[in-house]
């Protein structure tokens, strides 16, 4: 029974509504002091969670931006990607401006208010609803790229592993995601990527990124008929402990994270389960065809995996009913 009463306490306090609550007086002061910047909304992220969570947070800064006609000034420092004094900013490092209005620094003495979660913006309750992904991707591109020293080394990892339109792209997200997502065992997802490749046959070549170093060993021995290419990632988990609160250097696990979501989006195809890393895939690339294995749980039905679901259950739909009728 006590354990019970503790699992939901714990179910409270990772709740939305209840960090939402208890953040809303920072999140007040914050907006009064970014009035102050007179057009510019100045935001340093220092935030102890994945990558692509910050991803996340950036997304939601540039539509807030786009809604107040206000100029962004992104940066990001210490947390997880970052020196331990603070000193780098490495968004800018992976990151670089499409135009020089949205470069630092500022000629201006900006106000910069410094963020540790996105409930202290107060931006997911006002435009998760709202986020297509072709919209979300042509909103991050007007703003920002990645820079040319990552996609030169994208290019080259491609060249290499032959990465392209007939490529199909498996990625397994493990360790902690079973809170945020329905867990696939390793022999279900290579089912769903031996079906794929079944009902594909442009798809010749199969690149498959993961956290898991079991995992790959796995998916590298599974029977596909197809070769198979393994991310060149050199920073994987450590048991159950995500590769971000493994203790390997920020700017490293970084750099790992964005080049697997940038490979991946070169694919032709990509089969997945729920990541924010490679549902960025699809920002980077809104052409590209996606197949989620599992959806996202309820209390984390978020964007962009939350709309990859719903696009995907709308589209098997219509095959559903077809195969009924025919069987009927």
């Amino acid at each position: 029974m006590f354990g019970k009463v503790v699992d939901r306490a714990k179910q409270i306090r990772r709740s939305e509504r209840f960090k939402h609550s208890v953040a809303t007086p920072r999140r007040i002061s914050l907006h009064a002091k970014q009035r102050l910047n007179r057009g510019v909304f100045a935001i340093e992220i220092k935030e102890n969670s994945g990558f692509f969570s910050v991803m996340q947070m950036v997304l939601f800064i540039l539509m807030f931006c786009e809604e107040k006609c206000l100029t962004p000034r992104i940066s990001a420092r210490g947390g997880l990607y970052g020196d331990a004094e603070g000193r780098v900013d490495w968004f800018a490092a992976f990151f670089e401006p499409v135009h020089a209005a949205a470069a630092l620094p500022h000629t201006r003495k900006l106000r910069t208010s410094t963020v540790c979660d996105l409930v202290q913006l107060g931006f997911r309750q006002r435009y998760e609803h709202l986020l297509e992904l072709d919209s979300a991707s042509e909103l991050f591109f007007a703003y920002y790229r990645p820079a040319g020293h990552v996609m030169r080394e994208v290019d080259a990892i491609c060249a290499d592993l032959h990465i392209g339109a007939s490529t199909l792209g498996a990625h397994f997200r493990g360790t902690d995601k079973s809170l945020e997502a329905m867990p696939v065992s390793w022999k279900d997802f290579c089912r769903h990527v031996e079906a794929t490749l079944a009902d594909n046959p442009h798809l010749t070549h199969v690149f498959v990124s993961s956290d898991e170093a079991g995992f790959l060993d796995y998916f590298a021995a599974w029977p596909f008929g197809k070769p198979v290419s393994v991310a060149p990632a050199r920073l994987l988990a450590c048991g159950a402990t995500p590769i971000h609160f493994s203790g390997f250097p920020g700017l490293d696990m970084g750099r790992e994270a964005l080049i697997s979501s940038l490979l991946l989006s070169r694919c032709g195809y990509l089969v997945k389960t729920p990541s924010y890393l490679s549902a960025w895939s699809r920002i980077f690339n809104p052409a590209l065809p996606v197949k989620l294995v599992a959806p996202p749980r309820p209390d984390a039905f978020w964007f962009p995996d939350s709309r990859l679901w719903l696009e995907q259950q709308a589209r098997e739909a219509p095959e559903e009913q077809e195969v009924q009728e025919k069987a009927a």
